[in-house]
């Protein structure tokens, strides 16, 4: 290893890689690399991964690190390859609404760069500020937009990559066009960086709406909840998000926003964006449609802001902590909401659950003590709410989690029937299999 770490050096430059006690804050799962490498081209990535592939050192890609605690315990890590000085936008083409960008720009800085031109990404993922755009594909992350945009795969419209051996390729355009055939560019998109390291995309835009506003209401259940977003999707009302907090994550939400008022049951969030007008028309139609329902506000400039801020970074708090994602049938978005609780109580946990209810997706917080007992009981949760997202037509895959709650259980699921497929595209991308080993599904 003493001599990859040379020929890193050589490569990099001395000050940009790290081989001493600093490595111990890139661990992954507790499994420190043995060097750290941050190229600043496309050229350094690829002549630092053709040294680690020569030399068999497995690779773990890096960008913002948010992450980095989606996937299994890496079966070893040689090398961190950090991304973060491919950090410019490359090309934005504002009448086309195409741009393309460096994998180690954060989104935050993106959409700061896209914003002076009225445009954005359609992307708002948790850890945004943080994360980069390729560490977003990677981990095909979203959020509450979704609804109204898609994800990195609905969005992406080109890529560049360097494979294991260090050859560079592309695939997709830099125009927004229909094409047939296998689009190849997204394979990469979800893959974990197990195909190869994504360094460049080119993505489709979106304009800066005019105006957005939120609206915000009380519930006594889920299931009431659920009626009235049932009502919401069956109507002309465009969201561009559409939101379920119950009370635990409605409180943290409110915690960071500032608000002191107490918060109970579920709580409903709809964001309408258009012109003023027809913000405040669809606002005032969905509060026809909730009745009688509780407290209820619409939120405008920074609290809007502030609100969806928060819902993204919600904080599991003290102790250890297991989150993860799942999906669903829309009509089982309440059930599986009110299930989680369930299985929290049982085991004296806590529980923020948050859903994006136009997508039939979840996000559980579950909190318990530290120590073999907390443990125990963190793993408990996921295999009986894995089984029923299952049973409800969906998935559930752990986001982040102790080490000790990743022995216990398998953070992916079931492969599925595709697995033979995925394990013959490893094999031909990565041979030598040294790009994230165990770390993806089936512990590829």
């Amino acid at each position: 290893m003493s001599d990859l770490v040379k020929t890193l050096e050589s490569i990099v430059g001395a000050e940009h890689l790290l081989a001493d006690g600093e490595i111990r804050g890139y661990a992954v799962d507790g499994v420190v690399p043995h060097a750290v490498a941050f190229p600043a081209s496309v050229e350094e990535v690829s002549a630092v991964l053709a040294a680690c592939n020569k030399a068999k050192a497995a690779v773990v890609p890096w960008g913002g690190g948010v992450h980095m605690g989606l996937g299994g315990v890496p079966k070893r890590v040689g090398v961190v390859l950090g991304l973060g000085r491919l950090n410019h936008m490359l090309e934005h083409e504002p009448a086309d609404m195409t741009s393309t960008v460096q994998a180690g720009m954060t989104l935050a800085g993106y959409q700061a760069r896209l914003s002076g031109q009225g445009q954005l990404l359609g992307l708002d993922p948790p850890g945004g500020d943080r994360a980069t755009i390729g560490g977003i594909l990677a981990a095909n992350a979203s959020g509450p937009r979704r609804l109204r945009y898609g994800t990195g795969r609905d969005l992406l419209i080109g890529v560049r990559v360097v494979h294991a051996d260090g050859r560079v390729t592309k695939g997709g355009a830099k125009v927004v066009k229909n094409v047939t055939g296998y689009d190849m560019n997204k394979l990469y998109v979800g893959s974990l960086g197990t195909l190869g390291v994504i360094v460049e995309a080119t993505f489709r835009l979106h304009p800066v709406p005019a105006c957005e506003r939120t609206w915000v209401a009380a519930f006594s259940t889920a299931a009431e909840a659920r009626r009235v977003v049932a009502r919401i999707l069956d109507s002309p009302i465009v969201p561009s998000a559409l939101e379920l907090l119950n009370e635990t994550a409605a409180r943290e939400v409110g915690r960071r926003m500032g608000v002191t008022s107490e918060v109970r049951g579920v709580v409903l969030a709809l964001a309408i964006a258009s012109v003023p007008e027809a913000v405040d028309a669809q606002i005032r139609a969905a509060q026809g449609m909730a009745g009688e329902a509780g407290d209820h506000e619409v939120l405008d400039g920074p609290a809007h802001e502030a609100f969806w801020a928060a819902a993204r970074e919600i904080d599991p708090g003290d102790g250890w902590a297991v989150v993860v994602k799942a999906s669903v049938l829309l009509d089982k978005v309440g059930e599986a909401m009110e299930y989680g609780e369930r299985l929290a109580k049982q085991d004296g946990l806590n529980v923020a659950a948050l859903s994006e209810a136009g997508t039939g997706i979840l996000r559980f917080y579950f909190r318990g003590d530290d120590g073999e007992n907390g443990t125990l009981r963190l793993a408990r949760v996921v295999e009986p709410l894995r089984a029923f997202a299952v049973q409800a037509k969906g998935s559930l895959v752990v986001l982040q989690a102790p080490v000790a709650v990743k022995e216990r259980v398998d953070v992916w699921g079931p492969p599925g029937k595709g697995f033979a497929m995925m394990r013959g595209l490893k094999e031909q991308f990565d041979p030598g299999n040294i790009l994230n080993p165990g770390r993806f599904v089936g512990e590829l």
